[in-house]
């Protein structure tokens, strides 16, 4: 059992690497918190922004700061929620989307070199990894 926590851990502290190393490969001054709410809207749909605050790891003055700028840039879109008149709704907007799509191309494009070196088991034990990450974090929701 402590084997398999280090394993975690060891993972977790490696993608937060992996994350810096992007950050600096793409050069991209964009905020990780900005990135990871589009990510978040472009995966799971319209949120609350109080929803959306705990799931980027900002506070809600924070996120409501955040998403005033991607609405200036035409990203996002905040609207009323239909359940609750006090509480506001995040929407990806078509260039939002755009947007999302063309940072992922540029993370694989500056991080594919660092991953040259790996032969084809290597890379099946990357996509087994992603895969299990993305069931994990499907049965989370």
């Amino acid at each position: 059992m402590e084997n398999r926590r280090r394993v975690i851990v060891e993972l977790v502290a490696q993608t937060q690497r992996l994350t810096r190393l992007a950050a600096q490969a793409t050069g991209n001054s964009t905020p990780a918190s900005s990135w990871r709410l589009l990510s978040i809207l472009d995966r799971e749909g319209p949120q609350r922004i109080g929803t959306l605050a705990a799931a980027v790891r900002v506070s809600q003055p924070a996120l409501t700061q955040i998403a005033q700028q991607l609405t200036e840039q035409g990203l996002v879109v905040k609207g009323p929620d239909p359940d609750d008149a006090r509480a506001a709704i995040l929407t990806l907007t078509d260039e939002g989307r755009v947007a999302i799509a063309d940072w992922r191309a540029e993370l694989g494009g500056a991080l594919s070199p660092y991953f040259s070196g790996l032969d084809a088991d290597a890379w099946e034990h990357l996509a087994a990894t992603v895969e299990i990450l993305t069931a994990l974090d499907k049965e989370s929701l």
